[in-house]
């Protein structure tokens, strides 16, 4: 076999099972997920602990 026609094979080969894989994956819900990582942000002023660090010094001081 040249090296031509058994690159286009491999090519071929590998567009098929690329096809194949992601027609095969099944599809992630979000609302039925709970394997899925979730980020939750927290804001607050009270986590500042350098600051408040800073304030504690100076009254003993």
């Amino acid at each position: 076999m040249s090296y031509k026609i058994k690159s286009l094979l491999y090519f071929v080969t590998f567009v098929a099972s690329a096809v194949l894989y992601y027609a095969m994956e099944p599809e992630f819900d979000n609302k039925n997920n709970r394997n899925s990582a979730e980020i939750i942000q927290l804001q607050s002023n009270n986590l500042d602990i350098d600051s408040k660090i800073a304030k504690l010094d100076k009254i003993l001081e």
